[in-house]
């Protein structure tokens, strides 16, 4: 009964019981600095190097460059960890990094390389879309009959969703016993489980909203892990450049909305309201309301979240 009373309320109405929505400001700063001095500088003044993530922040990022009439390029608080990968089977963190690549890896050549392969010289970071055979794991056996090796060669997408299909998932290194076994059936560069983590902004969410330049992120110098904006597109340089750069602050928005819910269930009850606030966030992420908004419960005084009319 609450479940449809529910949903009849948030079909006909915007209310929410607490909503904090994060407004960003931008600032320029022509001053230039590699990207770790401007993120110094402005985790100092303001809140970090700027991080973009919605339409509304694109045109504040804008109307910031027309007010000082820049037209060059500028760090902005986004970055890429070529060490930081995992594993398909579980995303398990890659805890053996550096024992079992190849000689000169990874070095994402061309910016690009962000799939793992293995082979009899060791482990290599390779174009997700290159064809390549690829070896999968089966968690129902054991010893070397867990791996099995699949010689069509298809790209690194379709290799996973192939062993997830008729196995458990690409064939995964996280011990040296495994890698033995995987070192023992490949006999050129295969497709493994192993893929490392999309650039990231700042506060450690994946990058988005805003679109590489054409032909970026190339990686041209091995060394172009740090991020810069420029027309309005992105692109990756060397964290040693001397760019100007963009920090940005935040203000918070609280909006507090009573609600009124017919119900025969005890609304108090942590599972009841904790349903109640997952139907409400689900209405917000529905009407594209989700980024930098936290919903939560205004308790009251008494230490409950709803009372009784009289």
């Amino acid at each position: 009964m609450m479940k449809q009373h529910l949903f009849i309320l948030l079909f006909f109405t915007e209310v929410v019981p607490l909503v904090q929505s994060v407004t960003r400001k931008y600032f320029l700063v022509q001053q230039g600095r590699n990207w770790t001095d401007a993120q110094t500088y402005c985790q100092a003044t303001y809140t970090d190097l700027a991080i973009i993530k919605s339409n509304d922040d694109v045109i504040q990022l804008q109307n910031e460059v027309q007010s000082q009439n820049f037209n060059s390029s500028a760090w902005i608080g986004m970055y890429s960890n070529r060490y930081s990968w995992h594993w398909s089977l579980g995303y398990e963190l890659v805890t053996n990094i550096l024992g079992n690549w190849k000689l000169g890896e990874p070095n994402n050549s061309g910016g690009n390389q962000n799939c793992g392969a293995a082979s009899p010289l060791g482990w290599a970071d390779q174009d997700c879309t290159l064809l390549r055979p690829f070896l999968c794991f089966d968690a129902t056996k054991t010893g070397n009959n867990r791996y099995i090796y699949i010689s069509n060669t298809v790209q690194w997408p379709k290799a996973l969703a192939y062993c997830r299909q008729y196995y458990t998932d690409l064939a995964s290194a996280r011990d040296e016993t495994e890698n033995s076994f995987i070192q023992a059936l490949v006999t050129g560069i295969t497709w493994f489980g192993l893929i490392k983590d999309p650039w990231k902004w700042v506060d450690h969410t994946n990058f988005s909203t805003i679109s590489w330049i054409s032909g970026q992120p190339d990686n041209s110098m091995r060394n172009e892990n740090c991020g810069y904006v420029y027309m309005g597109n992105a692109a990756d340089a060397s964290c040693t450049d001397i760019l100007p750069f963009f920090c940005y602050s935040v203000s918070t928005k609280q909006q507090i909305i009573k609600m009124k819910i017919q119900s025969s269930q005890d609304l108090n009850d942590t599972a009841e309201n904790a349903a109640i606030l997952e139907k409400i966030k689900q209405k917000l992420k529905d009407n594209g309301i989700v980024e930098d908004s936290e919903v939560k419960w205004r308790v009251q005084s008494d230490g409950e979240v709803f009372h009784k009319e009289k």
